[in-house]
């Protein structure tokens, strides 16, 4: 299941079976100061770098005088002063706060297998912000413990009637309450796929909007039968598949406007025109594709609770209690010889959402002092919006340690008793801190990819946040009989290793020069001098126009085939060449080959300047 972001909005959910709350509608804003009546409309505005101050959010009472997402917040508010609407800053910060926080608690009462939406770098087509939204748990095994019956309409992409399902009629009634205790309306939909859970949940129409009782917000719920995912999503428009606006306006543009048009038409074309991306969404949406679900917050086998004697807001005690509790939750890693690599708190308040911060570390370590130093100032970043009634530390992240000894005789005779007997070194308490002050994200390395190009060997990482396996596999399935077909022909198709392509033998990989020093950013033009054409089977050009300046050529190497795999979109296939100058330079050139088709023009066959060995 998956509900969607607590603010001024709509709501909406996925369930394998997947079940998503979307988009969440804020009948009672969570982050505002004043406490604001039912009847008062609420508008949340932003600062946008083009258009100044415009309205992020709003509720439907602000949407019923005329309001708009998007508008400018000097005519939105004079739509909204005659009904005296509440407008506010909006805080992303709180936003997604309040939503892991919602997320937390449906993964408590609800599924353990629960995740907030993973963005793309890129806007999906119909979301104004780029912000998640939506909720998703994976419900398959839990239904059974939400048997009894409950009241909800029945829509296009409901089954009430089938006893079977009682469970997750019960399990939407669950979801239901817990969004009914925050004042949030919420889409919740269940179906077999997690992007199929979203789309519905999104996009899909309700017949009927009913609320669960006078004063509660109304809660839209669809369910997609077993096995009838494409039927349930073939009414659907093609935005519903979280793709590119750049994609979906090309197909509006076709006169593809739903997910049925969109599917009868043959895979390998639409990856061709439009790109791998496309077809890798049909796929997740069907299931032919596994989409892992990451947990948010997998349970912590080592953590401490404690409830608080009285309700408090004093820092200082809370400090003390979080410091205690860090003590006790790491106490039974110490004969396992492991340290803290990732630590959450939570803060539960009287009256609002519970507070949840955590910190990463970039190495293991079991120093309390550190660990209680990171954690507070973690707390520093949050404001405690109402009293603190229980704190919880666990650990969610450990790792080996990797020990030291500092003295022959024992961490006693060590130059300090501070020391970190763990290992950790001065550097990974750097970065611990920088990470804590400035946000992981500020705080990042790099490693190898495994991406054909060169461009893009390497991949940036933040250096506190350390990959973890938490998705569900929802099966052990091998490889399939396409791709088990598509690595058969990828072997017939290889030549063999004594055939030498082009003009000359490629670099082995225990060549050490084989790669440049320098790798430009973006590959320059470089015009081939020479007389005829130049090219495999042509001849190597034995002059090279090199940014206005004619360099001869005194030797070169090569060439080296590099092209990427055919689902990673548009095919691409260089061969690259070292070459030595007369002055005594080395460069890194390749030869653009194209994408094989006839009908690409020989004027896109082009050399290109891509590195500098010295």
């Amino acid at each position: 299941m998956a509900p969607t972001a607590p603010r001024p909005g709509e709501a909406a959910g996925p369930a394998e079976r997947v079940d998503t709350a979307g988009p969440v509608r804020l009948e009672q804003p969570v982050h505002l100061e004043q406490p604001i009546h039912l009847e008062q409309p609420v508008i949340l505005w932003h600062t946008d770098p083009q258009r100044g101050r415009i309205v992020a959010a709003l509720c439907p009472l602000a949407a019923q005088v005329g309001v708009r997402l998007g508008m400018p917040i000097a005519q939105a508010t004079d739509l909204a002063t005659m009904s005296g609407a509440v407008i506010e800053p909006y805080d992303r910060d709180a936003d997604r706060r309040a939503l892991q926080s919602l997320a937390i608690e449906l993964q408590t009462e609800l599924s353990p297998q629960t995740a907030v939406e993973t963005l793309q770098r890129f806007k999906w087509a119909g979301r104004f912000r780029h912000d998640p939204e939506a909720i998703l748990s994976e419900i398959q095994g839990v239904t059974h413990l939400f048997s009894e019956p409950c009241e909800v309409e029945s829509t296009p992409h409901q089954r009430t009637t089938d006893p079977e399902r009682a469970g997750e009629l019960g399990l939407l009634a669950a979801a239901a309450k817990i969004l009914n205790r925050q004042n949030l309306c919420g889409r919740i939909a269940i179906a077999d796929t997690l992007g199929a859970a979203w789309a519905l949940a999104n996009h899909a129409v309700s017949e009927s909007t009913r609320a669960t009782s006078p004063g509660r917000p109304a809660h839209q719920f669809f369910i997609a039968p077993p096995g009838r995912t494409e039927t349930a999503l073939e009414t659907l428009p093609c935005r519903a598949l979280r793709l590119q606006g750049e994609i979906v306006a090309t197909l509006d543009r076709l006169g593809i406007g739903t997910i049925g048009n969109l599917m009868r038409l043959p895979r390998a074309g639409l990856a061709t025109r439009l790109g791998p991306a496309l077809c890798g969404r049909i796929a997740e949406a069907l299931g032919e594709v596994d989409e892992p679900l990451i947990a948010i917050a997998p349970q912590c086998e080592h953590s401490a609770t404690l409830e608080l004697e009285y309700p408090t807001d004093a820092t200082d005690l809370i400090a003390d209690r979080i410091s205690r509790l860090i003590g006790q939750a790491t106490t039974s890693l110490h004969p396992l010889h492991r340290g803290v690599l990732r630590m959450r708190c939570q803060l539960e308040l009287t009256q609002h959402p519970t507070l949840v911060f955590e910190t990463g570390l970039f190495a293991p370590t079991l120093d309390q002092s550190h660990l209680t130093t990171l954690m507070l100032g973690a707390l520093q970043g949050h404001r405690l919006e109402s009293l603190v009634i229980r704190i919880t530390v666990g650990v969610t992240q450990h790792a080996a340690l990797s020990s030291r000894q500092p003295s022959i005789f024992g961490p006693d005779f060590a130059a300090s008793s501070h020391d970190d007997w763990t290992g950790q070194t001065e550097a990974a308490r750097l970065i611990d801190a920088l990470s804590g002050r400035l946000g992981e994200d500020a705080v990042r390395g790099v490693r190898a990819s495994n991406d054909a190009l060169p461009e893009n060997a390497i991949i940036e990482f933040p250096m506190t946040a350390h990959r973890i396996n938490r998705a569900v596999k929802r099966s052990g399935r091998g490889p399939t009989a396409r791709q088990r077909s598509a690595a058969a022909a990828e072997q017939i198709d290889a030549p063999p290793p004594s055939v030498q392509r082009g003009f000359g033998q490629g670099p082995k990989t225990t060549d050490l020069g084989r790669r440049p020093i320098e790798l430009l950013p973006d590959p320059q033009p470089i015009t081939p001098i020479g007389d005829g054409d130049s090219g495999p089977g042509s001849g190597f050009p034995d002059r090279f126009r090199i940014r206005g300046r004619v360099e001869p050529v005194r030797q070169h190497w090569g060439p080296e085939r590099i092209e990427t795999r055919w689902w990673s979109g548009p095919l691409i296939r260089r061969d690259y060449f070292r070459i030595e100058l007369e002055n005594g330079s080395r460069l890194w050139i390749y030869y653009h080959l194209g994408d094989g088709t006839p009908a690409e023009a020989d004027m896109e066959k082009r050399w290109f300047l891509h590195g500098r060995f010295a």
